[in-house]
């Protein structure tokens, strides 16, 4: 865990050093936990970005702290110099980088360009101190004052962490980013009167609260792994309609909670292999996919879609009767008529679908038996000519 922007000029106690040099391996020890959690989830933003960051960020500290005490002891004032701005650089860039990954995760989104400009501005502070010329302590100072407009940003992010099972780790964070803050702003009333030691007590507390801060970073990423596992397991990657795993599970639940029928409307897309057929699988592809949005679009919370396979899916909803069913059908296959499709090549076109209704009682019928009688009422829309909906009797 990163301690930068500490170190003395003076001489450094071999403990510190070991200590200094043991957190780089245990960084790169944490950059590899972080890649195989974003290996195994490529999903989840800002994992990675964190892994990285931190990593730099104790390399930048070691060289600010361990390289300036090293090489001032040496005699190599120039050494000493370098390892001093060059540490302050690499230390703001990594700082920096931890807040962009905060907000990646966070936010779920890609970075906005201001929050892009960050890391260099971060950069570009100790780069000016050093072309002006400053000391180690104007680095330090520097250093405090990047470290801790970070560490707010951070905050921000975190705050939008309300629901479990995120809520207890980023709280923890929180806690640990606010020590962070008031443990650097400790020597901000020593900037003036150029009092810079090094304290091993501190830099035990430093390393305590990045080692939590870490920790918990870790459990948010788990659980943001698993969850994204656990929704690729439950919905398809083409259409984010339910796959069959999907749709189970959520009748499960839906039949603990309901004790009245329920309602399938198995739905085909008309003459689908000719599209592909004519105008190749990409373009069959989007289909399903504006096919899907404009029926999810046209849902309630409390009705399901699935894709059951290939170009046939289905809608379930519960305690619905024969008009309403069929009213909702039939809203579908107008929505549907009234897309157009343009190929890369070749004229814009239409797709219909049939759309077959199943009615269950209220003693529960089982799902299995419903799907099967909405399949027969599809079929028998496609035999009586296609675009059209079928109640089964």
């Amino acid at each position: 865990m990163p301690q930068g922007n500490r170190g003395g000029r003076g001489r450094m106690s071999w403990a510190v050093l070991l200590t200094l040099l043991s957190d780089c391996l245990l960084a790169i020890v944490l950059f590899v936990l972080f890649w195989y959690v974003a290996r195994v989830s490529r999903n989840v933003q800002g994992v990675l970005t964190w892994g990285a960051a931190h990593l730099i960020y104790t390399i930048g500290a070691t060289l600010f702290d361990a390289g300036t005490a090293t090489f001032s002891e040496a005699g190599l004032a120039t050494a000493a110099m370098l390892s001093t701005h060059l540490g302050s650089a690499v230390l703001c860039g990594g700082m920096a980088g931890l807040g962009w990954a905060i907000a990646r995760f966070t936010r779920r989104r890609a970075l906005h360009p201001a929050e892009f400009a960050v890391v260099p501005m971060a950069v570009a502070v100790p780069l000016l101190v050093w072309g002006l010329g400053g000391a180690w302590e104007a680095q330090s100072v520097a250093l405090n004052c990047v470290e801790l407009l970070v560490l707010l940003w951070i905050l921000w992010n975190l705050r939008v962490l309300r629901e479990d099972p995120y809520r207890l780790p980023a709280r923890m964070m929180m806690a640990g980013c606010a020590l962070l803050a008031t443990l650097y702003g400790s020597v901000v009333p020593g900037w003036s009167f150029s009092q810079f030691g090094f304290d091993e007590i501190w830099v035990s507390a430093d390393l305590s609260i990045w080692f939590m801060l870490n920790f918990c970073m870790l459990m948010l990423s788990s659980f943001r792994a698993a969850e994204s596992l656990k929704l690729s397991a439950m919905f398809d990657p083409l259409t984010s309609a339910l796959n069959r795993r999907g749709l189970h599970g959520e009748l499960s639940t839906w039949l603990e909670r309901n004790d009245r029928g329920l309602t399938v409307i198995a739905i085909d897309l008309d003459h689908f292999k000719t599209v592909n057929d004519r105008h190749g699988h990409d373009t069959g592809d989007r289909v399903l996919q504006r096919f899907s949005e404009t029926v999810r679009s046209g849902l309630r919370s409390d009705q399901l879609f699935a894709r059951m396979g290939g170009e046939e899916f289905a809608v379930v909803t519960v305690g619905t009767d024969r008009e309403a069913a069929r009213q909702l059908a039939e809203r579908l296959r107008n929505q549907m008529m009234r897309l157009d499709f343009s190929p890369p090549e070749g004229r814009p076109f239409r797709v219909t679908i049939s759309l077959g209704i199943a009615i269950g009682d209220s003693e529960g019928e089982p799902f299995a038996e419903l799907m099967r009688r909405a399949d027969d009422a599809l079929y028998m829309a496609k035999r009586k000519g296609r675009n059209r909906v079928e109640m089964h009797p």
